[in-house]
């Protein structure tokens, strides 16, 4: 090998590796690098997490908007179910079910179709009725016109099943529904004799809404039922909503108004209410491990306008 060969290949040795300054220079940029894709990462995980929240507060606000609704519109304010309400609390009749009486062993007792018919079905409930529900019962009167026809109100005190109930009623199939248990329900007042065989019965039970503090101090729309002469525990339902500010807008708000669009403020005056207005906020919190925590919020609001209004 030549004396030229040699020195070429030591230079090629000498600069198979990389300078200090190539290091440096190359360092640095990784780090800017990662320091780009890094924060990129953090706002990704942050945008999800709020999106995660929002999601979940609009979830709630769907969830109120669907429930409250469904209750609220087969009540009969000039029936006198509503019964209290406040611009945080609402207090009803919620119906249970319907039935008609099959069979009056005495006057204090009703008997109804099983629940499963292979015909038709006369006798529906999302839950079974229970001693201190109210059972109104539909009262032909005395005249031979609807002036006088009527819902009376009964108090159930008392319910039980047997297949021996209702022994060959024309509602019920002698071959097809043999076997099937049907209810008897004991009421009081005595059941007047204008409520005839046929009759048909709407079961109801005293429900409240109403927006509270939780322990942890935020706010939830509970449910509550009266059942057995008392209420029963509060249980939230959907929330947490923005703190109530009494007459101001807060977390919830209900508005009471009459056929004409008047405001309805008075309890007195709750027969007259036509549509129930209800202003819904909701929050939620967006947490990060890598930043401050955000407020999520949403608002709704809807209009409720009464069926039963007769």
């Amino acid at each position: 090998m030549s004396r030229l060969t040699n020195i070429q290949a030591r230079r090629t040795r000498a600069r198979s590796g990389y300078t200090l300054v190539e290091l440096l220079v190359t360092m640095a940029l990784l780090g800017v690098v990662s320091t780009v894709m890094v924060k990129l990462m953090m706002g990704q995980q942050r945008f999800y997490q709020k999106q995660s929240s929002q999601m979940d507060v609009r979830r709630e606000l769907r969830t109120t908007m669907t429930m409250l609704p469904a209750d609220l519109r087969s009540l009969s304010s000039s029936g006198g179910d509503l019964t209290n309400f406040s611009s945080t609390s609402i207090t009803f009749r919620n119906v249970l079910g319907a039935s008609i009486v099959c069979a009056k062993p005495n006057n204090h007792t009703m008997d109804l179709p099983p629940l499963s018919m292979a015909r038709n079905t006369l006798t529906a409930w999302y839950t079974q009725p229970q001693v201190g529900d109210t059972v109104f019962a539909f009262n032909e009167g005395l005249l031979r016109g609807a002036e006088d026809d009527s819902w009376t109100g009964m108090i159930i005190t008392s319910v039980s099943q047997d297949a021996s109930f209702c022994p060959a009623s024309v509602y019920t199939d002698a071959a097809l529904d043999a076997g099937k248990p049907r209810f008897r329900i004991v009421v009081g007042p005595i059941i007047p004799d204008s409520v005839k065989i046929g009759a048909g019965l709407r079961f109801v039970r005293s429900t409240r809404y109403s927006l509270a503090a939780s322990a942890t101090n935020n706010w939830y729309l509970y449910r509550s039922e009266y059942q057995g002469g008392a209420w029963g525990t509060d249980v939230p339902v959907t929330g947490p909503f923005n703190t109530a500010l009494g007459s101001a807008p807060g977390g919830l708000r209900f508005t009471f108004f009459d056929s004409t669009g008047a405001p309805v403020v008075n309890v007195a005056n709750s027969r007259s209410v036509a549509r129930i207005d209800l202003f819904l906020s909701a929050r939620g919190v967006s947490a990060s491990n890598t930043g401050p925590s955000a407020t999520v919020q949403d608002s709704l609001t809807f209009r409720i306008a009464l069926r039963n209004r007769q």
